[in-house]
């Protein structure tokens, strides 16, 4: 495949599940052996995967990621994004803070045969939970 094609595969991940919670789009798009991993878990297989974005996206009622650019070389495809939302459901023993939030973010797509075999998520944690008020900052440190 093209190094567009596998970007377009790519950005539609990010658009039908992580956008639209559209769970019926994922075996079209990975492989059966699928591995995801993000926040230092690994999320292994495709009904894992099912479970894992539904309780994910259950932080947010309106997330909404936003590709700003992807590069693909040698079968893989790496996107860059913005993730903002309001957090009005627990998440993580969380309790909603009905505060909005936005942090950035870059995955690394794995392909094999023309579909993703594995995605690596490196995201900017710390701004949002400073967003939220669920972590302070210290200051007059000595």
């Amino acid at each position: 495949m093209s190094s567009e094609e596998i970007k377009q595969i790519a950005w539609r991940f990010i658009d039908e599940i992580l956008n639209k919670e559209n769970t019926k789009e994922i075996n079209s798009l990975v492989t059966p052996d699928f591995t995801y991993h993000a926040r230092g878990e690994d999320i292994k297989g495709v009904e894992e995967f099912k479970n894992w974005i539904e309780s994910d996206r259950g932080v947010s009622s309106d997330v909404r990621f936003t590709l700003l650019d992807s590069i693909a070389e040698y079968g893989k495809v790496a996107t860059a994004w913005i993730v903002e939302g309001t957090h009005d459901k627990e998440f993580h023993g969380i309790p909603p803070t009905h505060k909005k939030f936005e942090t950035v973010g870059i995955n690394i797509f794995h392909f094999e045969d023309g579909k993703i075999q594995e995605v690596w998520v490196i995201v900017d944690g710390l701004t949002p939970a400073l967003e939220l008020g669920v972590v302070k900052t210290v200051s007059n440190v000595t």
